[in-house]
């Protein structure tokens, strides 16, 4: 079921999952743009994560920045993804004389796939586990993922992008009030560019890793109060080796502004000032790939990301398209468990 748009790059794609790897890269190029308030800190932590590094690729003065790790990334998109499989009726499921079986038929199996929910029980069978892996589950082994990123780093110096916020709680009854908790925020309009990579995948779970990031708007601590972030894909890389680490993005992005003489210490940033140095912070990237490079951006890039939106908003497409992903992921695991 491959979209109109992304025929043409059917051969950068596996035909169906493979058993060994095949180095074929697909790379998705992005901004995350917090849209509010947002907290990226490990759990428990009542101050952000922040790490020193150089600065840019050519000006490697030290600065200290706001990081968010891998995890604060793809679990998020991860749970978008397993909702929407249950949404669409893909749980519960069962393989049964080497078909994948739903509804009533499904619920009649002995060996039916209930759910699948981070991080304590995850079925090996569904897209999720086939894509994005899993550690080692009781009788089932651990799977890596065919998808990789690392911890993205913003680009402005974490003093001028942190807020120190406090609430208060009022008592009705004395009519008083008083602070009850104090947090380090993220302030709105803060970008941190980022790479997410997949490895050896179909078209379709192609699709189904962008529409993920594209569905997915709540990150880091407090996801259901704040958190809201954009995801705005610049550009797909096909390839057959990994681009460029997330740290090298913003490195380069920084040294694209302080060379155009903005002083990211009081000026801030919006998205029509990323998109005016992408192409070239991307070609700066690249010029030296020790691999082959196709790039995907501008219109192009425009129609496979509004075949993707038309797919998300067309329920029955929706439902056709989760269910033939799972049944393909579901035979695969089967198949491989029989060897």
């Amino acid at each position: 079921m491959t979209l109109e748009s992304l025929k043409p790059y059917e051969h950068y794609f596996v035909p169906e999952i493979p058993r060994t790897p095949t180095n074929r890269y697909a790379s998705i190029i992005l901004l995350r743009e917090t849209k509010s308030y947002a907290i990226f800190t490990t759990e428990g932590g009542e101050q952000q994560d922040v790490e020193e590094v150089p600065a840019g690729l050519t000006h490697t003065e030290p600065v200290t920045r706001l990081v968010m790790f891998k995890r604060k990334q793809v679990a998020p998109e991860r749970r978008t993804g397993k909702a929407l499989l249950r949404q669409y009726g893909v749980f519960p499921f069962a393989v049964k004389d080497r078909q994948v079986v739903y509804g009533e038929e499904a619920q009649e199996a002995k060996n039916r796939i209930e759910d699948c929910y981070l991080t304590g029980d995850l079925c090996t069978y569904c897209p999720d586990c086939l894509i994005y892996g899993y550690a080692a589950v009781e009788g089932e082994g651990a799977r890596k993922a065919r998808l990789m990123t690392d911890t993205c780093f913003t680009v402005r110096p974490y003093e001028v992008i942190q807020r120190q916020i406090k609430f208060n709680v009022i008592d009705e009854a004395a009519h008083t009030s008083g602070t009850i908790t104090e947090y380090d925020y993220t302030a709105p309009g803060v970008f941190l560019p980022a790479v997410e990579t997949t490895v050896d995948l179909t078209a379709d779970e192609f699709v189904y890793v962008l529409s993920n990031i594209l569905r997915t708007t709540r990150y880091g601590k407090e996801g259901s109060r704040q958190g809201f972030v954009r995801n705005h894909v610049l550009a797909i890389a096909f390839s057959d080796v990994e681009l460029f680490a997330n740290l090298e993005f913003t490195q380069a992005y920084y040294d694209a502004f302080v060379d155009a003489g903005v002083d990211l210490a009081r000026q801030s940033l919006t998205l029509a000032d990323f998109l005016n140095h992408a192409d070239a912070v991307i070609r700066r990237l690249t010029t030296d790939l020790p691999g082959r490079l196709t790039l995907v951006a501008g219109e192009e890039l425009e129609k496979i990301l509004a075949d993707v939106r038309a797919l998300n908003r067309d329920e029955e497409r929706l439902a056709r398209f989760l269910r033939d992903l799972n049944s393909r992921s579901a035979l695969f695991t089967s198949k491989m468990k029989e060897r």
